[in-house]
């Protein structure tokens, strides 16, 4: 005769299993290693990091971290593709200042370095992947061509 479980083994059996899935899942999770490259000024850096399968930049990043270190940790993240925008903030008011016409005035950089002639991409056209262990992402600075 086949064994059977009562339901709330079977309840208490995958709730456990889900468990055991995120706790091991965070034992996995490694880190995003960026270093900056193309930096001319003092200054310090503004980099949000998004999910890239996001046809444009949220307001709210999954994480925001402003340094003034040319390679820049970003601890613990679960493996996933990801996006970033970097920017180095020139005058100190901790933002990236634009244009009226929404061009940046301050060094941009964006993660798989896209050229920046179309305009800023977004993050599909930006993505890597991270894996279980550290990822390294060099990003590469653009200069604002002149004041506009």
């Amino acid at each position: 005769m086949p064994h059977r479980n009562h339901p709330s083994v079977t309840k208490l059996a995958r709730s456990a299993g889900l468990f055991l899935l995120l706790v091991g899942a965070q034992a996995v999770a490694g880190d995003i290693v960026v270093k900056i490259d193309g930096v001319q000024a003092e200054g310090e850096f503004g980099l949000a990091l998004v999910f890239a399968e996001q046809q444009g930049w949220p307001p709210t990043p999954l994480r925001e971290v402003h340094s003034s270190e040319r390679t820049i940790r970003l601890r613990n993240l679960p493996p996933g593709r990801y996006a970033l925008q970097l920017f180095q903030d020139s005058n100190g008011n901790g933002q990236l200042d634009l244009s009226p016409r929404g061009v940046p005035l301050e060094p941009v950089g964006f993660s798989a370095n896209p050229a920046l002639l179309m305009g800023k991409p977004t993050p599909l056209k930006c993505g890597f992947e991270h894996g279980s262990g550290d990822t390294e992402v060099q990003i590469k600075l653009q200069s604002p061509k002149a004041k506009r």
